[in-house]
Order: C-alpha cells, then sequence, then structure tokens
C-alpha cells in the first residue's frame, strides 16, 4: 500500500493572478498565516515538497523545492510538467496555491486511493466537475504531457483522456467540496473568505472492527448525553447499501436511544432522519449545524478523532488510523495495562462518557 511518505506535493504557484490585481496569490494572508504557509503545513508528512514558480516569482522558499516554468504564458500545465519531471518519487500530490481551505484529512483520504493500477487520481465533486489539478499524478504522465504542450495542447483536461485515470467522487463522502476546493480567483473570492460561517460541529468516531460492538456502545453514549441534556447526531456509513424499508437497523436504534438526528449514506443513496413536525426543506438541508456534536459510527481508516474499541475475542490489536485516536475502549487486559496510549475499559461507560466530555470541552478552550 502507498503510504503518504512515498508520495511528494507540487504546489502550483506560476499564475500571475490576472484577476486579482497580478497578486502573488501565494502570499495572500488568511487565519494568520499565507495561503502558501497553510498549505506547506497541511503536506507536512509528504516525503518533498515542490512549488512550480515563473522565473519572475521572487520568492523565498527554504521550506520547499522550486521548480521553475520553462514555458512561457501557457498556464498551470507548464507547472505540472516540471513538477512531474523533477519529482525524486513515482507519485506527486498536485494542489493550487489558491485553495487555502484544504485539510490534512482531506489529503489523506485521497492518498489512500492510490495503487500501480492508474496514472492519476483525481478529484470529482458533488456537481460532476472534475480537478484536473487536485489530486495525484504518477510521474510516468509527464511524457504524455510534454507531447500536448508541443502540440500546443495546453488544456489540462485534454491529457485526463490519454491516460487511465481513478476517479474519487466526493458525492460518497461528508467532506464539503465547495468550501474545500474553493479557488481563490477574484478579489471578491478572496472577501468572501472572511465572511462569518458558523463552525461545523465536532466529530467523533467511534471505530472498530466487525461485531467490535460499536453500536452497542454508541446506544449507551447516546443516552447519557441526552440525559445530561446534549443534542447529539449521529452518521453511520453502510459500505453495503442500506435498505430504506429497514427500520430495526443500527440507524434506527441510534434514534431509539436519543439521537436527535442520524444520517447514513452509501455509495448510491442517502438517509436523514430527524424526530420533529413537518417543516421547510432549508430546515432539513442544515442537518447538524444547530447540534453539540456529532458521533461518526465506523470511519476507522479516516484521520476524524476517534475512540477505537477493541474487544477480546472479537478483535486483540488496534486496527484503525492511529491520527487523532482519543483513547481504545477495551475489556482486553494487556491493552488496558499498557501505558503508551490512553485506555478505558468498554464495560465502564461513565468513565467513556467523561473522557468524551473532557476531550470535547478541551477542542471549545484550543
Amino acid at each position: 500500500m502507498i503510504k503518504i511518505f512515498d508520495i511528494n506535493a507540487l504546489i502550483l504557484a506560476g499564475g500571475k493572478g490576472k484577476r486579482l490585481n497580478f497578486c502573488n496569490k501565494a502570499l495572500l494572508k488568511y487565519k494568520n498565516q499565507t495561503f502558501l504557509d497553510k498549505i506547506v503545513d497541511v503536506f507536512s508528512n509528504f516525503n518533498n515538497i515542490y512549488i512550480s514558480l515563473n522565473s519572475s516569482q521572487d520568492l523565498i522558499t527554504d521550506k520547499l523545492i522550486r521548480v521553475d516554468d520553462n514555458f512561457e504564458d501557457i498556464g498551470p500545465i507548464s507547472g505540472l510538467y516540471e513538477g512531474l519531471k523533477e519529482s525524486t518519487l513515482d507519485y506527486v500530490f498536485v494542489v493550487p496555491c489558491d485553495t487555502p481551505n484544504i485539510t490534512k484529512e482531506f489529503v489523506e483520504y485521497i492518498t489512500q486511493f492510490v495503487s500501480d493500477e492508474y496514472d492519476a487520481f483525481l478529484i470529482k465533486d458533488k456537481e460532476g466537475f472534475i480537478h484536473p489539478l487536485m489530486g495525484i499524478y504518477n510521474t510516468r504522465v509527464h511524457s504524455i504531457i510534454k507531447e500536448s504542450i508541443e502540440n500546443n495542447d495546453y488544456k489540462v483536461l485534454n491529457i485526463l483522456d490519454k491516460i487511465n485515470v481513478k476517479y474519487i467522487d466526493l458525492a460518497y463522502t461528508i467532506f464539503d467540496d465547495k468550501f474545500l476546493l474553493a479557488n481563490i480567483n477574484t478579489e471578491n473570492d478572496y472577501k468572501s473568505l472572511f465572511l462569518a460561517k458558523k463552525p461545523s460541529p465536532p466529530f467523533i468516531a467511534i471505530s472498530g472492527v466487525k461485531n467490535s460492538g460499536k453500536t452497542t456502545l454508541i446506544t449507551k453514549l447516546l443516552k447519557k448525553f441526552k440525559e445530561q441534556g446534549y443534542k447529539v447526531g449521529t452518521i453511520k456509513h453502510d459500505g453495503h447499501d442500506f435498505q430504506m424499508d429497514n427500520l430495526e437497523s443500527d440507524t434506527d436504534k441510534h434514534i431509539k436511544s436519543g439521537a436527535f438526528g442520524t444520517l447514513i449514506f452509501s455509495k448510491s443513496q442517502f438517509m436523514y432522519l430527524e424526530k420533529s413536525t413537518e417543516d421547510s426543506l432549508e430546515k432539513y438541508l442544515d442537518f447538524f449545524k444547530n447540534y453539540d456534536f456529532v458521533i461518526l459510527e465506523g470511519f476507522k481508516y479516516t484521520s476524524y478523532p476517534k475512540i477505537e474499541i477493541i474487544r477480546k475475542n472479537i478483535s486483540n490489536k488496534p486496527i484503525a488510523n492511529p491520527n487523532n485516536l482519543i483513547f481504545y475502549a477495551t475489556d482486553i487486559e494487556s491493552i488496558l495495562n499498557d501505558n503508551s496510549n490512553m485506555s478505558i475499559n468498554l464495560n465502564h461507560i461513565d468513565s467513556i462518557f467523561n473522557q468524551i466530555l473532557n476531550y470535547l470541552n478541551e477542542k471549545r478552550r484550543a
């Protein structure tokens, strides 16, 4: 399996910013950081970070490997070509410098799809639009890009017809694609970054192997949170495609145990349930914006903050992505006695409940 340290990153920053008063967009400030610094932070775990610039740009790039565009005025295809040609590794995650909202969780999600079967792994947003400058390319593509440049064909989208592409469809994810993929091309785009936006409620994933007791733990916790006056929602991903008429499903158990709302989705459909009287469409579109927090069931390979269940006779070791692990919930003594990671007895619901509250309070204070 390809890991993050097997991939280089390439930041495309050679544009002239014509629609933004010819400014260097990489140096625009947002949340006390430049766009460039923010993107570098997101890709800090990658092997090398290259930055594509035009020859006239005087930019300090101590943390980065500078790659100059050798083709003038042909657009981002030049930076893509030079970056792939210079890469020391087979895979390069390409990102424009004017997408300051991307996150490590999003980038790590994309990297999970990488294999040698495809030449590129590119994002398709929820409206079906392909983003050819946001994704991972195999360096073998650079010869095809060179041929396109020599034929005066500078549209990156046209290259996709000549290579084997894996499209990563965000329609099947909980990512806010319009926010994450927003390009800052104009002054209005830049101003929109600073408009007040209600933050999403925090997420906590309850993860573990099949039959480890995720739903059981969630239902017990939901009852505790409801008793304490918290408004908690749940999201469950069903990899086998759920049935709309399965009213005795895990999703229904979430509602019966005290979740005010719950959402389940698969590759072809999603269902949102909330106990309420009939209301306007806008009300239903808001989903969890006014909730205290949301419990995710599953999501073991993501980087969301998580509690992993490890139950004897079902599993005996962690299998989830360790990034942002809050603690293990387990009934295995050897894990409970291991001080290298925090663990709580799976049967001590009050202790698990209190530790989640402590975690949420720390997040609010941060």
